[in-house]
């Protein structure tokens, strides 16, 4: 019996081994290709792509991303679901090789094994500062899909390691185990994984809630594992304990941050037309690039509650908020009641990352309502990094709702119908006000019927809610903006970036960058997939998506 015991305590410890070695070996490859395509970037390989060695690898690369980058049911693309099934068969593998068969304990105890595992990567996944944002260019919050699918793996086989153990001290008439206390402390924690599961249904009806809830949660979690399994020779303590120190490191560098941004901060709130609401920081935390994001603690609006939001521009640190409900209401009626106020503020940032744009020639940014807080700052950054350089060109689309939006980033939307390599399109889709300029557009590339994206109210930015002025377009819309060329209805993306590749030369670079609601990533992720080819100019797509 104790040899038994020796080795299937041996066997589980392998798997958890097995688990973490297929994970790094998973990170391991996105940070070979991560860095294999930034070399290729940058030492001008790109260029010279069309002949040679280089041929067949681009051409197998570029055929294969054709297919990944496609949506696939329930997935946002097919290389998610690629990921997703990766991860599957590695938790069977674990959970099922090298396996005591004989008594239903041994399979318990794998579940048990495997729910740790699994608690561990969803720990390290929900880190904001991950190093996987400087190894791999992807940020805490593209990690997301994977931390959710991982929570929800957690929950499963701690309920099937909860309910095959209870069957098994059912069998052996020994059901008042159930009572001894670290069989408490674990039935507590699994009641926390199943409330905490409870929790996604606020996610979408009140965020803020949702966030406290699962932050506290997640703690009480990992608490309760700790004292279900306190007995450091069982080993899988150990993962408890990596769970703890990495959470709790995340946690006192995100405080450090927002104690030394706190520091004589003051925010400055000025209201925008259609909900709309301008934060100028006096103070920008170090990292401060547009297209980025932060975490916003303003203790006038909430006490204890930090919000992200992108930031637009970093001299000063400028942030653009639509107001839906919740924080952005409240935040957009204090503006409204006292345009102009200085508030205290602090942050915990900057976050995300940006599409490298060396070398490219062209530069499709696309977005809808406020996702041009994404595009117009990254567009302005890209110019004023470009200086006098004439190799890059700029295609600049935006959908609004309502003209008197523009003046959301007015001086952005000026400064780059300054630039002569930027072409802009504002796209209108609910006229209230009409600009002087006529509208010009190709045919092929306007559509008159709003898109679903801009006809689904929970997408919609709230109707006005501020002082008659704010909506009179001769007061609020500077000359310059009034005179820029607006197209009625939405744009026609497939055409859009059918054009971009038609138009450009073979050994061309592009990028298409796009942020904005889910119906308009799809229909932008699609146009990228359907342009891909194994011959003709390279195109990349970043995609930022509305939504926490």
């Amino acid at each position: 019996m104790a040899i038994s015991k020796k080795l299937r305590q041996r066997n589980n410890e392998n798997a958890a081994k097995y688990f973490a070695s297929a994970f790094c070996g998973f990170i391991a490859l996105f940070i070979i290709f991560h860095w294999t395509r930034l070399l290729y970037k940058r030492c001008g390989l790109s260029k010279k792509r069309t002949g040679g060695v280089l041929k067949l690898p681009v051409a197998f690369t570029r055929l294969s991303r054709q297919l990944l980058t496609r949506k696939v049911p329930g997935f946002p693309s097919a290389g998610h679901n690629l990921v997703f099934l990766g991860y599957i068969v590695t938790n069977l593998c674990i959970t099922f090789t090298e396996i005591d068969w004989t008594n239903l304990v041994g399979l318990s105890k794998r579940l048990g094994w495997v729910t740790v595992s699994n608690l561990s990567l969803v720990m390290f996944l929900s880190l904001k500062n991950t190093p996987l944002a400087f190894m791999t260019a992807y940020s805490y919050e593209h990690l997301q899909p994977l931390h959710q699918i991982a929570g929800y793996t957690t929950i499963a086989t701690w309920f099937m390691h909860a309910m095959i153990y209870i069957t098994a001290w059912d069998y052996s008439h020994t059901l008042h185990e159930m009572l001894e206390k670290d069989q408490i402390m674990g039935i507590i924690g699994g009641i926390s994984l199943l409330l905490l599961l409870l929790t996604t249904l606020l996610r979408k009806w009140h965020y803020e809630l949702f966030h406290i809830v699962h932050s506290l949660l997640a703690v009480l979690i990992l608490i309760m594992a700790g004292l279900h399994r306190p007995n450091l020779v069982q080993k899988s303590s150990y993962a408890i304990i990596f769970c703890g120190a990495i959470w709790g490191l995340d946690r006192l560098i995100r405080t450090v941050k927002l104690s030394i941004y706190g520091v004589g901060n003051k925010a400055t709130l000025t209201p925008l037309p259609h909900g709309g609401t301008k934060i100028v920081l006096k103070k920008a935390p170090k990292g401060a690039k547009a297209g980025k994001h932060i975490w916003l603690h303003l203790p006038c609006i909430r006490k204890i509650e930090l919000h992200p939001f992108t930031i637009v521009s970093t001299d000063p640190l400028e942030l653009v908020v639509a107001a839906q409900d919740g924080f952005t209401r409240d935040l957009h009626d204090h503006a409204v009641k006292n345009p102009g106020v200085e508030i205290s503020a602090s942050v915990d940032g900057p976050y995300g990352s940006v599409l490298d744009f060396y070398g490219l020639d062209k530069v499709v940014f696309i977005a809808g309502g406020s996702g041009g807080s994404y595009t117009a700052g990254v567009a302005v950054d890209l110019l004023r990094v470009l200086g006098d350089d004439e190799g890059t060109v700029v295609e600049f689309v935006w959908v609004v709702r309502h003209t008197e939006m523009l003046a959301w980033f007015s001086p952005h939307l000026a400064e780059l119908s300054s630039s002569p390599r930027v072409n802009m399109r504002i796209h209108v889709t609910h006229h209230s006000y009409s600009p002087s300029s006529p509208s010009i557009s190709g045919p092929d590339e306007i559509s008159s019927t709003p898109p679903e994206y801009m006809q689904d109210p929970e997408k919609d930015l709230p109707s006005p809610s501020s002082p008659q002025s704010m909506h009179d377009p001769e007061k609020i819309l500077p000359s310059l903006t009034r005179e820029l060329h607006t197209l009625d209805g939405r744009p026609n993306i497939p055409a859009l970036v059918r054009n971009t590749v038609v138009d450009a030369e073979k050994g061309d670079r592009l990028a298409v960058v796009a942020c904005g609601p889910g119906g308009m990533m799809l229909d932008v992720r699609k146009a990228v997939a359907d342009n891909l080819r194994a011959e003709g100019p390279s195109l990349e797509l970043w995609s930022e998506h509305f939504g926490w």
